[in-house]
């Protein structure tokens, strides 16, 4: 056969072609096949060093991937660890000792409540005083008219400002302390003789 003739396309002989076929055919069909041998090893190395090629590409990009989740993990890690610390800080925060109670008053605006709560308790207290100690006094000293007489001025009956008493009102001030007064007043005169009389 020449080099013009076209290959033949079966490359595998069967018995009945190795009896019947003359050597030179026999040598052009081993040519062929080892052609077509070669081809296709050439082909499957190719194949085999660019999969190869890829495989190196995939492994460099999982080890990448491996590494930045390494990474991260040791970052989470760090902030768990952090997140722990903060809590257990929190929680030692959170629960303070009487002194501290006391001193913090639970709330600053409790606190202000409670002061001002204070110190209208002591102005109280303080006028409370001041009024049984004026008491006292109008118990030991009695005023006397011009005459000699026990009567009391109606000026001190009534009150300072001539006005009527107000209506009591929850916190002792100034108007009760007076009406207390002018009671006590009254029972004072109750006892006293009558003008004219003689002891």
């Amino acid at each position: 056969m020449t080099n013009e003739e076209p290959l033949p396309k079966k490359v595998r002989l069967s018995e009945s072609d190795m009896k019947t076929l003359t050597r030179e055919e026999l040598c052009v069909r081993t040519s062929v096949f080892n052609v077509r041998l070669d081809n296709r090893t050439t082909n499957d190395v190719t194949g085999l060093k660019e999969s190869e090629e890829k495989l190196k590409q995939q492994q460099q990009e999982a080890s990448r991937r491996e590494n930045i989740l390494v990474m991260r993990l040791a970052t989470k890690e760090q902030e768990m660890q952090e997140c722990t610390t903060q809590i257990q800080y929190l929680k030692q925060v959170q629960q303070p000792s009487a002194a501290q109670l006391r001193s913090s008053m639970v709330d600053p605006a409790i606190n202000l409540f409670f002061l001002k709560m204070k110190g209208e308790l002591e102005q109280t207290k303080d006028k409370l005083e001041q009024a049984q100690n004026e008491l006292s006094a109008w118990k030991f000293t009695p005023d006397r008219g011009p005459e000699g007489v026990g009567t009391v001025p109606e000026e001190v009956v009534t009150s300072d400002t001539d006005m009527p008493c107000p209506p009591p009102q929850p916190k002792p001030d100034s108007c009760l302390i007076k009406c207390g007064v002018m009671v006590e007043n009254e029972a004072v005169l109750s006892n006293l003789p009558e003008q004219g009389e003689h002891p």
